[in-house]
C-alpha cells in the first residue's frame, strides 16, 4: 500500500489505523503523559519494536499465533 502524503506537512504520511476506543484512550493518555503528539508516540513505538530474523515482531506469534505466509490471507480493504 502506498502511503498518503500530507500536503501541509512535508515528508510526512498518514497512518490511520482503526482501534477499539479503550486502546485509543490508552495511547492518547500515554502520548499526553510523554508530552508528545499521538503521531510522535506511535512512530516511536514502531521504531522501537523488536523483530526476529524474519522481520516479524518478537511478540506477534504469542498474540496472533502462527504467522506463516500461507496462513495470513489478505486484510479487508477499507475506505
Amino acid at each position: 500500500m502506498t502511503p498518503v502524503r500530507d500536503k501541509k506537512r512535508q515528508g510526512m504520511v498518514r497512518l490511520s489505523p482503526m482501534v477499539p476506543p479503550e486502546v485509543h484512550a490508552q495511547a492518547y493518555a500515554n502520548a499526553r503523559a510523554a508530552g508528545v503528539s499521538m503521531g510522535k508516540y506511535l512512530a516511536e513505538l514502531i521504531k522501537r519494536d523488536q523483530v526476529d530474523d524474519s522481520g516479524c515482531p518478537v511478540w506477534a506469534r504469542e498474540v496472533f499465533g502462527d504467522l506463516s505466509e500461507s496462513d495470513q490471507g489478505e486484510l479487508p480493504m477499507t475506505g
